[in-house]
């Protein structure tokens, strides 16, 4: 799996987001990112989870006590730290190939690296995903745009807000 990977960034190493990731998914959770800002006096650790149907408050609650237990056993962990545990949200950002793959079909808003055809924008319908590359139907410029996975710096989802609406009833 192909990722936009911030591990340099990380104060820990991969074994350590491994151990995590496999942490979450004992209790049935998906650690779609992990982030880390270093503050002045300490860093922010930001886990993004998800399950099938989304999470609630108290799936974060949760694993904020299961991975703050876990973590306070890592000696890599040195640095102090706030633990943040979030939800990918209706417009969550695609991370993974593996991400583009799930939510074909959808509507994205994609911003490149560099340029393409003069735009870093696309937002359209994510049609389809070969290998490393990426293809959009861009609902402004009326066409499809092609690009590779290295090129992308940053995808979201655009919500349906209508779907949403239909689910809760």
């Amino acid at each position: 799996m192909e990722t936009r990977s911030n591990q340099d960034r990380l104060p820990f190493g991969t074994e350590t987001s491994s151990a995590l990731a496999s942490l979450l998914a004992r209790q049935g959770l998906e650690l779609c990112h992990i982030d880390w800002r270093q503050g002045r006096s300490r860093g922010v650790l930001t886990l993004t989870i998800d399950r099938e149907g989304g999470v609630s408050l108290d799936d974060c609650e949760e694993t904020s006590r299961v991975v703050d237990a876990f973590l306070e056993t890592i000696e890599e962990l040195s640095t102090p730290y706030v633990l943040e545990v979030a939800s990918p949200g209706l417009d969550r950002t695609l991370w993974t190939l593996e991400d583009f793959q799930r939510f074909t079909g959808k509507r994205v808003r994609v911003r490149l690296l560099q340029p393409m055809e003069g735009s870093t924008n696309l937002k359209g319908l994510l049609e389809v995903v070969d290998g490393e590359l990426v293809t959009i139907l861009d609902e402004d410029q009326k066409r499809r745009y092609t690009v590779r996975f290295g090129d992308v710096k940053t995808a979201r989802l655009v919500p349906d807000y209508g779907e949403t609406r239909a689910r809760k009833r």
